[in-house]
């Protein structure tokens, strides 16, 4: 399959989407000096060939009571890929794992209230019969998330 044309319209189009998926097309068609129409149908003909999918919000954990963001790079027995991915996906704080090429074999995000509770949920994985190393890295900055399995939980303020 060849590589898809975008020309410079169908670029802006992407980036102003990108920043704010609620940006208005007479915004976009502003500046690009072209209708609003001709962006309509741009807009339109992104999403019929597969390069616009679906239009998401970005979520601050922080504000869910989730303080910690840190992504874990997992060394699993080579035919236990799948096995730990099943295992990940049941545990609570984790909100993307996915096989991954390079030195490790999954790679995955996770959110926790406190360090307490991430170093926990380490331990968890470690535990794995079939994990042989996980490496960690905690976000210290960005903490804006889009995963559709981000975990939502009413919080009450106070």
């Amino acid at each position: 399959m060849g590589r898809r044309k975008l020309d410079e319209i169908d670029v802006s189009i992407l980036r102003n989407l990108q920043k704010d998926a609620r940006t208005k097309y007479s915004n976009i068609a502003e500046q690009c000096s072209v209708s609003v129409d001709t962006i309509i149908k741009r807009f339109k003909k992104l999403r019929n060939k597969g390069i616009i999918t679906n239009t998401t919000l970005l979520l601050d954990p922080r504000k869910f009571g989730k303080e910690v963001i840190a992504n874990f790079s997992i060394d699993v027995e080579p035919s236990s890929v799948d096995e730990v991915l099943e295992f990940l996906k049941k545990q609570t704080g984790i909100c993307f794992a996915t096989h991954a090429m390079g030195e490790y074999d999954i790679f995955s995000i996770a959110t926790r209230r406190n360090m307490n509770e991430m170093n926990s949920l380490k331990e968890t994985i470690q535990s794995h019969n079939m994990v042989r190393e996980v490496k960690t890295s905690i976000w210290v900055d960005q903490f804006l998330l889009c995963p559709q399995n981000f975990e939502l939980e009413p919080l009450i303020e106070g």
